[in-house]
């Protein structure tokens, strides 16, 4: 059952709460927002198709490119370590400010297209 709340500044809360599920909130600027999320992810949970996308709603290309960069691209061979970080710094410039979840195929395509 979903529960639906309004913050002190003003936001609406939708809190999911089903057994043999985790728990699964949002917070949205209307409560018809908060509403309408809560049964569409309510019926999802049901179904068994939910897939929480709050993680990748938060990370953007530039700080996923920035952790890839700090922890992958270290154990590579020195030769391909500068042209990786090149072409990040490119794809960080066109890219960078979206975040994983709002990333598109069209995005990709204008960015290769340029």
């Amino acid at each position: 059952m979903a529960y639906i709340s309004q913050a002190p500044s003003g936001s609406w809360k939708a809190v999911i709460r089903r057994t043999g599920n985790p728990t699964v909130s949002k917070t949205f600027r209307l409560k018809t927002d908060a509403e309408q999320w809560a049964r569409k992810a309510e019926d999802e949970i049901i179904r068994g198709v939910y897939i929480s996308k709050s993680h990748s709603e938060r990370t953007t290309i530039t700080k996923a490119l920035e952790r890839y960069l700090e922890e992958i691209t270290p154990s590579k061979k020195s030769s391909s370590q500068k042209p990786e970080t090149r072409r990040a710094k490119t794809v960080r410039k066109h890219l960078g400010k979206y975040s994983l979840a709002s990333l598109s195929a069209a995005n990709v395509a204008q960015y290769r297209d340029m």
